[in-house]
This record gives structure tokens, sequence and C-alpha cells, in this order.
């Protein structure tokens, strides 16, 4: 009986710790910023927008799917990469999407367990997508993918490209364009440029992670990048809790580092003015609010917006600009109410364990023998 009991309980602390943690292993870095000033940025499963004047709002409502990149065009058309998960028959989704500046929703990659399976994308003036894609222990892939489906590798071979036609798994960083046409992009701890011509750079080879045990991806975790139009890349080293600046000539510096219990996951550039998307966390990791600030060019910091439960923003200790900060409550608290649940299960489970135990088996009398 306490073999069993053992077996149940470990079974039930395993799945709460999975299913209440299972978020803040796929973190999101969508943030891009329109031609007036709005903001949009993604929490994983709903997108916001935040108008010049400072007003929050939601562009588009969540649901089971994440959403980890956006990208926007001049037109201020927003774009994301979509994946989600079919518990019924085990398999994993895909899907671009595209959103108008008047709310016009239409998939541009209806969901299909087919590739691309990635979580980056950006869409060029002529409607080519690019994907960044990695294959562990194997090689890097840029990847490109005309309006007619037709699937091209920049950087990697023929062979990948049949697996990414097949849907081999593999893992994403993020990407952008340069002014001059380049493609910046994140794999693992290190940051590359493919110019035009096809030449590979470069840029920055594994960043060290100063404090491993003090973040959610236990080692070195770069996500969003940006680039402004003098060709210098801002990357979210979300690892170390700083956004880092790397200048065309690669000169790598910290330009801001998050406070505590804030990771930066995704930045974007417009005009000299740099946007930060970060993630709060509790101490064992599970996500539990996002906010986005907002770094001037003359060096003013500003929260613009904040989304989460019980989120208090600490006093700031920089200048900053009269934005106003509003804060939503989350919509969600399904980390806390499953550990909740999976809290009263255990304690139930207990108390029948002890009665169950002490117990006294009465047994019938039996008659003397004659």
């Amino acid at each position: 009986m306490i073999r069993a009991f053992v077996i149940t309980i470990s079974a039930i602390i395993t799945i709460c710790v999975l299913l209440a943690g299972s978020s803040s292993a796929h973190p999101m870095w969508g943030i891009a910023v329109d031609r007036q000033g709005q903001v949009y940025f993604s929490d994983l499963k709903t997108i916001w927008k935040i108008v010049a004047q400072g007003k929050l709002s939601v562009f588009r409502a969540g649901n089971d799917s994440h959403t980890h990149d956006l990208n926007i065009d001049e037109a201020g058309n927003l774009y994301g990469a979509e994946n989600s998960y079919e518990p019924e028959t085990q398999r994993f989704f895909s899907a671009i999407w595209k959103m108008t500046p008047a709310g016009g929703f239409s998939y541009l990659l209806a969901p299909t367990d087919n590739p691309p399976q990635g979580t980056s994308v950006w869409k060029d003036r002529d409607g080519n997508m690019y994907h960044v894609a990695y294959y562990p222990e194997r090689e890097l892939l840029i990847l490109k993918r005309t309006p007619n489906g037709i699937v091209t590798a920049l950087v990697g071979s023929s062979d990948a490209v049949r697996n990414y036609r097949q849907g081999v798994p593999y893992s994403a960083g993020g990407l952008a364009f340069g002014a001059d046409g380049a493609l910046y992009f994140v794999h693992g701890a290190n940051v590359s440029k493919l110019t035009t011509n096809g030449t590979l750079t470069p840029l920055v080879r594994n960043v060290v992670v100063e404090n491993a045990s003090g973040n959610p991806a236990g080692g070195s975790s770069l996500l969003g990048i940006a680039v402004d139009a003098q060709g210098n890349a801002f990357v979210a080293d979300w690892g170390n809790r700083r956004v880092l600046k790397i200048t065309p000539d690669k000169q790598m510096t910290t330009l801001i580092r998050s406070e505590e219990s804030w990771f930066p996951t995704g930045v974007a550039v417009r005009g000299s003015d740099l946007y930060i998307l970060e993630e709060s966390h509790t101490p064992t990791f599970t996500p539990i609010g996002t906010r986005v600030r907002k770094l001037a060019s003359d060096g003013k910091v500003s929260t613009l917006a904040t989304v989460g439960e019980n989120i208090n923003p600490p006093a700031r200790t920089t200048s900053v600009s009269t934005n106003i900060d509003p804060v939503v409550a989350s919509k969600e608290s399904a980390s806390y109410w499953l550990i909740g649940l999976c809290a009263s299960v255990l304690a139930i489970s207990f108390v029948i364990w002890r009665i169950r135990k002490s117990k006294v088996i009465e047994l019938p009398e039996s008659k003397p023998s004659i």
C-alpha cells in the first residue's frame, strides 16, 4: 500500500510541475512598433496594442495557440508565427497570420503539421517569408519560402531543405532585416549577419551566462533582435537579464539591464528609441507578468504597460517620461489554480491513506470447536 501511495503522489507531483512550468520553457519575443509609434506585443497567447497616448488594449484575443514572434510592415500590417498542439492526435501545428491595422485577420499559412514549423517569421516586400532553423548537432539554416511555396536555403544544404519540408524538429531564434537589406539572426548563444550577396558573418559568438542558476534558461538564451538605421543590432539576452548592443564593427556592450525578477525577451527599434519586451517569473520561474519598457534617445527609461497578475512595478530609479503606465490583470491564473488543485489532491490522498492505514479490520468471531 505504501508503495502504491508513493507512486501515486510522485505522479501527481510530476504532472503538476510539468504543467505549471510548461509556459516558462517557451518564452515569447514578439514586439513591433508601427510608423505612428503604436506598440504591438505578445504575452505568448494574447496580442496587445499600446497606442501613442499610452492606452493598452487587446489587439487579438488569446487562445490555445502560442505566438512567439511578431513582424510589422510599412503599411502597418502585423504578422505572427503561431504554434499549437493537438492533444488528441499528439500533433504540433504551425501557422502564419496577418492582421491589418483595422483588426482584419487572415492566415497566410493555414495551421498545418507540415513545415515551416518555426517560431520566427519575417516577410519582405515581395511576399517572401524567412525563417531561422537550427538542427541540433547538425547545422544552422536560414530558409526562404516564396509566396508559391518554394523553399530554398540561404544558409544550409539541400538535404536540410528536404528535412525542413518533412518537418524535422528544430529550435528557432529571432531575426531582423537591416536598412541595407542584410538579415541579422540569433542562433543559440550567437548572432550572425547574412548580406544580400550571400556572405555570412558572425557578429557575436558564445555569449557567456554570468549567473546560470539565476535564470529560467539555465544557460545562454539570446532571443529577440532588432537593427537600427546605422546597422547597430540590439539583442535581448534573456539569460543575463540585459539588452546587448552590437555595433557594425562587432563591438558588444550592455545597453540596459532588467530589474530584479524581470527578463528581456524581445526588442524593437523605431527611430532612435528602443522598445524592450520583458517577462517576470516567480522564484520557480513560472511566468506571472509581461511588460514593455521604452529607452528613449535621451536615455530616459519608461514603462509603457504591464500585463500580469498582482504585478507591482518597482519604484523607478531612472529618469522617466510622463507616459501612462497601465497595469492590466492577466486573464489567466492557470498555473496557480493548477498548483492549488494539486496541493488539494495531495492532501486528500494523504488523509485517505492515513485513514486506511489506521482502520481496524474486525474479523468475525470463530466458533469454539467441539
